[in-house]
């Protein structure tokens, strides 16, 4: 079946107010294109009308501007998913919605002469639809990832966010670009950090370089062009290695990882505030969550203490994720057991199905003749993926509130653990939303027969990987 995507017209009216135009002309003219009982992606559908597009160019005809009107309605719906998936992944936490994004974004328009003559209006203004079309080529890529890429490269919708403190590039992609000299003097500068923490920062951001820049270069080197993705567990271990020969300070893959990412936050924010933008009024430099965060509060202006505490901080997160994880996935197989018969038969395919998910990357579809099933919402009702990630973070929660505070009485005086208390579950609950969003979005963008990445997957996958060698 065609998706309703490629005729209904995402638009906004006057009050800026999202509205879905169907276009029964499109429908129609869809529907002869397509050969009936084949089904077709939608990157197979835009690259077939696109085709079509080109090859009537030279003539005005009635296919001509049906064509473009459909590929103009899935542009609509694209660039209002993207819109969404901005204001789901940094919306709650940084003060927008999707609609906030859209006035800058969605500004194509298709004017109905009749019902049954749909036309694409005339004008010297280029909306992003039109500059989408006259530059998408299918041979770097589907349409769903042009418009992605010009959405969020959008001159207004960046500023936008910018003044809402998000900075749309990855991690990976700061760390790449930034060399040690620049990292150096951002430390001393914005964060006044002491030259031993500035040392053993620049130090990881050499080591950083030397194996996973590399590999970059010779990807590049050999034709292959491809976004920074998160390091893989070897190239983590690299970095370590690389590391300890370095300073002879040793750290574990997930140490590795940890700070990493707590050295891009520090870029982020960084080039947020140096191209005008908002960051945090919850700023890492505030006395109470100096602990949580990444510098501890402590009594004693001691480097050996400080690193001492994040890295049982860091230790202490990680058990107590794995450890929600495991009481969370416990429960649900125990609440399947009471409501199915079949109850050794359903809690396993409940725990193959979210290996096959999170551990190899296969999607639903695939899933559901594994697990002898029909139908790829019939997995989705047995995994409850929103459900597991919601109760995981409430577990987490709990139990890391109480282990932090455990640690904390060993590094900091009475009034500075009093403050910390007072505050912790918001500073935890804070880092906790960072890991699920995470979570939520590789599972709505995943790569294809790929592992998934982010720590709630990856931790998870060890959980299973460990249950199902036990049996």
């Amino acid at each position: 079946m065609v998706a309703a995507k490629f005729w209904e017209f995402v638009k906004l009216e006057s009050t800026s107010k999202r509205r879905v135009e169907m276009i029964v002309a499109a429908k129609s003219y869809l529907q002869t294109q397509l050969t009936d009982g084949v089904e077709l992606s939608d990157a197979a559908i835009a690259r077939h009308l696109w085709q079509q597009l080109q090859q009537s160019q030279t003539s005005d005809t009635e296919s001509t501007h049906l064509a473009e009107i459909c590929l103009r309605c899935y542009i609509s719906y694209q660039i209002y998913q993207v819109c969404l998936d901005l204001a789901l992944r940094f919306g709650s936490r940084h003060g927008f919605r999707a609609e906030d994004l859209l006035p800058f974004v969605l500004d194509d328009q298709v004017i109905l002469t009749t019902s049954e003559k749909p036309r694409v209006r005339k004008s010297t203004y280029e909306s992003l639809a039109t500059k989408l079309l006259k530059t998408f080529d299918p041979v770097k890529g589907t349409l769903n990832s042009w418009v992605n890429r010009y959405v969020k490269q959008s001159p207004e919708l960046k500023r936008f966010l910018l003044q809402h403190g998000v900075l749309l590039i990855s991690d990976w992609a700061l760390l790449n670009n930034t060399n040690p000299k620049q990292l150096q003097r951002i430390l001393a500068e914005m964060y006044h950090l002491t030259p031993g923490e500035i040392e053993q920062i620049c130090q990881l951001l050499m080591s950083y370089h030397a194996v996973y820049r590399e590999e970059r270069l010779q990807q590049k080197l050999s034709g292959v062009n491809v976004r920074c993705q998160i390091p893989t567990s070897e190239q983590l271990s690299e970095i370590a290695q690389d590391l300890q020969s370095r300073t002879n300070r040793r750290l574990s893959e997930e140490a590795v990882l940890k700070q990493l990412q707590a050295m891009a936050q520090k870029l982020r924010q960084y080039r947020i505030v140096s191209q005008g933008g908002y960051v945090s009024s919850v700023a890492y430099d505030q006395p109470e969550i100096q602990p949580i965060v990444e510098r501890s509060q402590i009594t004693q202006d001691d480097d050996t203490e400080k690193f001492e505490f994040i890295n049982l901080y860091q230790q202490q997160f990680l058990e107590s994720l794995d450890t929600a994880i495991s009481q969370v996935v416990e429960s649900f197989i125990t609440q399947l057991q009471r409501k199915r018969s079949a109850n050794q038969e359903i809690s396993q395919s409940f725990v193959t199905g979210l290996h096959l998910f999170h551990c190899q990357g296969k999607p639903m579809s695939q899933i559901a003749p594994e697990l002898g099933m029909k139908k790829q919402y019939e997995v989705t009702r047995l995994l409850k993926l929103n459900d597991l990630r919601a109760d995981i973070r409430q577990k987490l929660l709990i139990i890391l509130r109480d282990r932090v505070l455990e640690i904390a009485q060993q590094f900091t005086d009475a009034q500075r653990l009093e403050n910390l208390e007072n505050q912790l579950e918001v500073i935890l609950d804070e880092q906790i939303n960072t890991i699920i969003q995470e979570a939520e979005s590789e599972t709505r963008n995943p790569q294809r027969n790929q592992p998934l990445c982010g720590l709630l997957a990856r931790r998870l996958c060890s959980y299973l990987e460990g249950k199902r060698a036990d049996k």
